[in-house]
């Protein structure tokens, strides 16, 4: 199935435009001169343009583009854009086509001396000697392909990389050649704009976070070691015992020692507790009024990182029952019984998160518990310290469920990430040394 296609539009290069500019010449002087050899020039000329522009129109008419987005993508990582290029002309093969995707970045706001957060974002990851055509909150990635056979349907793609979180529009893409002289670059607007979802930048956990997260009031279940490959991870080996299932022995070890031995395996720990994000944010007055964080987003930002590396790690083990609470602009809940599905909603929810000068903490909690309908602990997740509304609700669900305050004020969220060390997870090292915001990919 095609995709919507604009009319085609051809523009003459400068070569092109000193080239007619010669047969213009020779066709003028040879008509005043009588002189047949400036005429028979301007003649090729004029043949060589008709031929560039029939050909070049011919060519682009003849291009299917399909453009095939991620499933998901985390800003701060790397990801693919991919083109599906066919050619449908029946006899000539394509050559030097090129596909241009404008890309609208999501609305950041802007800073107190007018530079958009886009560009500075941009300003951060490239080097100081490559600058980005950044247009507001735009710009154009591009692929290409050197020759695509008739009939034949060739890969092109892109590296982009999302320094924030948001929803990124992808198109109208433009598809354009100068063959065979260059002369002129015939284009085609392919209107095939989409959406993607770049979901929240994730950061390092540190190795003992699941030690962290234990709750005192039981809100995560007892290790217990038994055998059993569905039970949970492999943890040694040991004697034969009764009740033992005689699926469970090593028979290698059993031939070995001359006594029956089992695997032995680690049941992994059960998380049942809530994720509150605080999505508090104060306002830098510019002199030094603000005492928790500064105007700039960094520590919110940082804080809904943190949340969505640990609901990733977490959620999609089946045995534990995760949910998240956001307290900003828009309160919003959402449980997790393991389900991809589930996590794939919690990072969207993070994604379109907006701070709020007043978040309401308890009103986010009493909306977490109706639609749990169970008490479940609690991990506030905040760039804060414990404010007087933080102070009530702890003394108001004391005794019902157990409540740990992690901030990036007081230093306690370096507890379960880390801020020093790299800005992906060990499952997500997509792109950690990665500089281009976008980068074709040659066919």
């Amino acid at each position: 199935m095609k995709t919507k296609e604009s009319a085609i539009r051809i523009q003459m290069t400068r070569l092109g435009w000193h080239f007619a500019f010669v047969g213009t010449f020779a066709m003028v002087g040879g008509a005043i001169r009588g002189f047949n050899l400036p005429l028979v020039l301007a003649g090729l000329i004029v043949g060589a343009l008709l031929m560039h522009w029939r050909l070049g129109r011919r060519t682009i008419e003849s291009i299917e583009l399909r453009r095939r987005l991620p499933d998901e993508a985390f800003a701060g990582q790397a990801f693919t854009v991919r083109f599906l290029t066919t050619n449908h002309n029946d006899w000539l093969p394509a050559f030097m086509i090129r596909v241009d995707d404008p890309i609208q970045i999501p609305d950041t706001g802007c800073l107190a001396n007018g530079e958009s957060a886009t560009r500075r974002t941009l300003r951060k990851l490239l080097p100081a000697n490559v600058r980005p055509v950044v247009d507001d909150d735009k710009f154009s990635a591009s692929c290409g392909l050197g020759r695509i056979a008739a009939n034949r349907t060739l890969p092109a793609s892109y590296e982009c990389f999302a320094a924030r979180r948001g929803h990124y529009q992808f198109g109208p893409s433009v598809v354009s050649t100068g063959i065979p002289l260059g002369l002129m670059t015939v284009r085609r607007t392919n209107l095939d704009s989409q959406s993607l979802c770049v979901f929240p930048r994730l950061v390092v956990l540190r190795r003992d976070w699941r030690l962290r997260l234990q709750s005192q009031s039981g809100g995560i279940s007892t290790t217990a070691r038994r055998s059993g490959a569905s039970e949970g991870d492999f943890f040694g080996l040991r004697s034969w015992q009764s009740g033992d299932s005689q699926r469970w022995i090593h028979w290698r070890t059993t031939a070995r020692i001359g006594e029956p031995a089992v695997r032995q395996f680690e049941q992994q720990r059960r998380f049942d507790l809530c994720f509150l994000v605080d999505g508090f944010r104060t306002v830098d007055n510019g002199a030094g009024a603000s005492q928790e964080i500064t105007g700039d987003d960094d520590a919110f930002e940082f804080v809904i990182s943190a949340a969505a590396a640990l609901v990733t790690h977490i959620v999609p083990t089946p045995t534990n029952r995760i949910a998240l609470a956001l307290a900003g602009a828009v309160n919003s809940v959402i449980g997790s019984g393991g389900a991809r599905e589930q996590l794939k909603a919690m990072l969207m929810l993070l994604t379109d998160m907006k701070s709020s000068l007043q978040p309401d903490l308890v009103g986010t909690v009493d909306m977490l518990f109706r639609a749990v309908g169970k008490t479940q602990d609690i991990v506030v997740i905040s760039p804060r310290r414990i404010p007087p509304e933080g102070e009530r609700l702890i003394a108001l669900l004391a005794g019902r469920c157990s409540i740990r305050w992690y901030c990036i004020a007081d230093g306690t969220l370096d507890l379960l990430v880390q801020r020093d060390g790299g800005e992906t997870t060990d499952a997500s090292s997509l792109a950690r040394d990665r500089r281009p915001v976008a980068k074709s990919h040659p066919s």
